[in-house]
């Protein structure tokens, strides 16, 4: 592989380094948070992606992300490929691909997703009503929290194989008894990351340096994504 940078949100970050071994050194991790504010999430994309520039010598930038509330929309790389999955979000890029070697089918009308990453760095439905709670008694941030999560059946785990497996487990069934809610459990998969990594254009988007990456290249922009 050519010298190479991922720049990637920290939901990621025990998959890319524990499950895909790479080095931390090659790694830029950026938090969670930014899902929240796309504008922010582009401004701060694209001031890594120009600090790379800055010091030159880098073949490809991958980006941990997907289209992200069209958040990576408009972020350019004057010296570097730019490759991220043709993916809303990052959810099932850790769903992984099907055994057919496609995209697997992601249901979101049910379930609530958790996995290694969301659990130690994003937001959930405990830490909501735990924030909550800072400003309301028990029983108004428990309502709060249910009102924002209604729409959902159960809380769903993502098995990825990550070493804190038992732990995300625990606290998965943990909040789902909490919220009253059925606890769910899929098989994730590194293999959509790794095609990333090996370059392959059928689930990823790929731009030279100087293109700026647009809705339109990704099929969840519903339109065909580029080579």
């Amino acid at each position: 592989m050519a010298d190479y940078r991922v720049i990637a949100c920290e939901v990621f970050e025990q998959e890319i380094l524990n499950g895909l071994h790479l080095s931390p050194e090659k790694c830029i991790f950026l938090p969670q948070g930014l899902h929240r504010t796309p504008d922010l999430l582009k401004t701060e994309l694209q001031k890594q992606i120009d600090l790379l520039d800055e010091q030159g010598g880098v073949d490809c930038i991958y980006l941990g992300y997907g289209l992200c509330g069209h958040g990576v929309a408009g972020v350019c790389s004057r010296m570097s490929k730019l490759a991220i999955p043709d993916s809303e979000d990052c959810i099932p890029v850790l769903h992984g691909l099907s055994r057919a070697g496609g995209r697997q089918t992601v249901d979101r009308t049910m379930s609530y997703y958790l996995s290694a990453g969301w659990i130690a760095y994003g937001s959930d439905g405990w830490k909501e009503y735990q924030r909550c709670q800072e400003i309301f008694d028990h029983e108004t941030a428990y309502w709060c929290t249910k009102e924002m999560i209604k729409h959902y059946r159960k809380f769903t785990l993502i098995d990825t194989g990550m070493p804190s497996y038992s732990e995300d487990q625990a606290y998965t069934r943990r909040i789902s008894e909490f919220f009253s809610m059925e606890y769910g459990e899929v098989k994730g998969s590194l293999d959509w990351l790794e095609s990333l990594l090996n370059g392959e254009a059928a689930f990823n988007v790929m731009v030279k340096p100087g293109t700026p990456l647009e809705v339109k290249m990704f099929t969840v922009g519903n339109s065909a994504a580029i080579d």
